[in-house]
């Protein structure tokens, strides 16, 4: 079967294909070098939904460990390293083959062992993820209906559990972030219209829709994180992290507006934490370590913040 609109992932079994992606990670004619001068002018996910390689000469890069271990932490090396000698502050997003996220181990996981760039980088990095539920892939739910029973356990229940526990354990491994960059697809059904018409319909005329998605978070947090959650229900946000003294800069919290019209909203911090909020925009709280903390020059110490409703 030709690939074409409906089944386009086809095209990545081709042997074209695949002889295209071994030139790139082979460096053939200089690849890799042209990709890093394409990189210095644009931002940085390196590469979506990257392909395994010539699996027609080397069946075993099926298989993502070795896919990972022999083309793809390789060629990220090599492109971060170009990335690193024009710009090392802006976060590198790297992604493993797409099925390298359901398990662990050797064979059936990443298989990486460090972020793009060695341990150094760890706090600019971020594993890339997709999760398309595989049974919902290859066979999607006809006209009108709903998903089977049978199928949202299988997607919900068993291979999202699966996913999550999987990039979990990457994290344990590499630290750095990871970001789910790609989720839910869709097909040409009236289900699956009817599904987009509303959320964007929504999204558009619905400021109680929009109100449903906003949230509070921390966009950036100076420590390591232990806990981050908002309850909508609520409208509670809790955050703690184990406070770095030597990050100069403040934790950033966004407080949405939404949730919060003309900052009805009060705060509560522990005693390691203070807080004020950014005079150039006022939908973000800083938070800093207490002058006992900088004082004292104790490490990993944890702080508490937590915003609320006014009552």
């Amino acid at each position: 079967m030709a690939p074409n609109g409906s089944n386009w992932f086809l095209g990545y079994i081709t042997e074209a294909c695949s002889h295209g992606f071994q030139y790139l990670y082979n460096n053939v004619g200089g690849a890799i070098e042209t990709m890093s001068n394409f990189w210095r002018l644009v931002a940085y996910e390196i590469i979506n939904e990257p392909w395994a390689g010539n699996y027609l000469k080397n069946p075993f890069l099926l298989l993502p460990g070795i896919a990972g271990t022999t083309n793809l932490q390789p060629f990220y090396e090599r492109i971060a390293k170009a990335i690193r000698s024009v710009d090392d502050d802006t976060l590198i997003f790297y992604e493993p083959v797409t099925w390298g996220v359901r398990l662990n181990g050797k064979y059936f996981g990443t298989e990486f062992t460090h972020v793009p760039g060695g341990d150094n980088y760890r706090n600019r990095s971020v594993l890339s993820y997709h999760y398309y539920c595989i049974i919902l892939s290859l066979e999607s739910v006809p006209g009108n209906s709903t998903i089977p029973l049978f199928d949202r356990v299988l997607c919900d229940d068993i291979e999202e559990s699966l996913l999550f526990r999987s990039v979990r354990h990457d994290l344990a491994q590499l630290s750095g972030s990871a970001f789910l960059t790609e989720f839910g697809g869709c097909d040409d059904s009236p289900t699956c219209d009817e599904q987009l018409d509303w959320g964007l319909s929504a999204a558009d005329n619905d400021q109680e829709t929009i109100k449903r998605l906003s949230r509070v978070y921390a966009r950036a947090i100076a420590g390591k994180p232990s806990t981050m959650e908002f309850i909508p229900t609520d409208r509670y946000f809790y955050l703690s992290y184990f406070i770095d003294t030597n990050i100069k800069q403040p934790t950033e919290i966004f407080v949405s507006p939404l949730q919060y019209p003309k900052s009805s909203y009060n705060i509560t911090v522990n005693n390691a934490l203070k807080w004020r909020v950014d005079p150039t925009n006022r939908n973000i709280i800083l938070v800093e370590p207490s002058d006992q903390i900088i004082n004292s020059k104790v490490q990993d110490v944890l702080g508490v913040f937590s915003i609320h409703p006014k009552v």
